[in-house]
């Protein structure tokens, strides 16, 4: 999953910081995995993503068009 970090490392700052872990799910891409909805609801507002991702996935959890 992961290019930049050594796997260890990733697990260790992906389990310390949630929403580093969402931000790399969401611009790198997800694999085989869900994003967990209470996360991203949770996280969201403060995720550093690309705005056209952002309104995508505010659409599929509130129905909001920005």
């Amino acid at each position: 999953m992961s290019w930049d970090y050594a796997a260890s490392e990733y697990e260790k700052q992906a389990t310390a910081d949630e929403r580093w872990r969402l931000e790399r799910l969401i611009n790198y891409g997800l694999g085989n995995e869900k994003l967990s909805r209470d996360s991203l609801e949770r996280h969201l507002p403060t995720l550093k993503i690309p705005d056209d991702r952002r309104a995508f996935l505010e659409l599929l959890l509130w129905g909001k068009k920005s």
